[in-house]
């Protein structure tokens, strides 16, 4: 595999773990209202969004190397920015000025 064949494939496994991770998180504070055992909530889907998320980058390691590792920490921090861009949106139009 080339150099830049593991910096796209690490992209593309960065992206995608951004999205599990910080979608887990905004559906983790969608369902908060609506649970009964909030803590158990919020712990138990930090651990299994931090496991996924380490598993996938553990991955991306193990078959891509460095240059695949920079990568995906690239591409999960822009998945970083549009959620937090995304929530400032939805926040933005219900909060009065």
């Amino acid at each position: 595999m080339t150099q830049s064949e593991m910096i796209a494939w690490g992209l593309i496994a960065g992206v995608a773990l951004g999205v599990v991770f910080f979608g887990g998180l905004r559906l983790t504070m969608a369902r908060m209202n609506r649970t009964r055992n909030v803590a158990l909530l919020t712990v138990g889907s930090f651990v299994a969004r931090s496991l996924i998320g380490l598993a996938g980058l553990f991955l991306v390691v193990r078959f891509l190397g460095l240059a695949g590792i920079v990568s995906a920490l690239l591409g999960f921090i822009a998945m970083q920015i549009v959620f937090v861009r995304l929530s400032m949106k939805r926040t933005a139009t219900r909060c009065p000025k």
